[in-house]
Formats: structure tokens, C-alpha cells, sequence
């Protein structure tokens, strides 16, 4: 049996006080917003018979919008509710958004294969 050894060493996953390191960047976006959102695009892109991308506009200007998508960024590191406000409503930070999350979704592939009834 052969060892198992991180290339890093054994304290790479401790700070030089010889606490637990803890993970960086941006926080991952949880499973239940993801799956709401891009359920929540199927419907209203399906109902009125609109792109996913005219859908994800109607969302992003939806007044409960904020409301959905708080819990995410309530858990960043600098969360002010007045910058989480101007924020959703950058034009530039919902394309990104789209494009980051929505296309690139690994969830999609999965939705894809159930069957939504409205």
C-alpha cells in the first residue's frame, strides 16, 4: 500500500497559527436558488412562448428577484444590502450572471430531463 500525500504538504490545510484555512473565493451558489431560477425561467419562457435569454430579462426585473437571490450574496464576505441592490440591477452584472450560472449550469443537463407541468 502506497501513501496517499498532497502535493502541497500535510499543513498546507493549516494557517501559519495553526488554524484550519479557510476555502476561498466566491461562495458556491446554492442548489435550491439555481434550481429555482432555471425553473422559474422554463416557466415563464414556455408560457410566453419567449428565449430563455428574454425570460432571464422579465425574471431580473421581477420585484421578488431580490428577495431570491439574497440568500447568495448575504453570505459573501462585504455584504451590504444597498451594494446587493445596485448590484442586481447593473446591467453588466446580469449578463455575466447569465452567462456564468445560467448557461453554463451543470444543472441544466439534469432539469432537462424532467418533465414541468404549469
Amino acid at each position: 500500500m502506497g501513501k496517499i500525500t498532497d502535493s502541497r504538504g500535510p499543513f498546507s490545510l493549516l494557517t501559519t497559527k495553526g488554524t484550519l484555512r479557510k476555502k476561498r473565493g466566491q461562495p458556491r451558489i446554492d442548489i435550491g436558488i439555481e434550481f429555482v431560477i432555471y425553473a422559474k425561467l422554463l416557466q415563464i419562457s414556455k408560457s410566453r412562448k419567449i428565449t430563455m435569454w428574454k425570460a432571464w430579462g422579465q425574471l431580473v426585473k421581477h420585484r421578488n428577484f431580490p428577495d431570491l437571490m439574497f440568500p447568495h450574496f448575504k453570505k459573501k464576505k462585504n455584504f451590504n444590502y444597498k451594494n446587493f441592490i445596485e448590484k442586481i440591477e447593473d446591467p453588466d452584472w446580469q449578463n455575466d450572471y447569465y452567462k456564468n450560472n445560467i448557461v453554463k449550469s451543470q444543472l441544466i443537463k439534469r432539469l432537462d430531463e424532467i418533465d414541468f407541468y404549469y
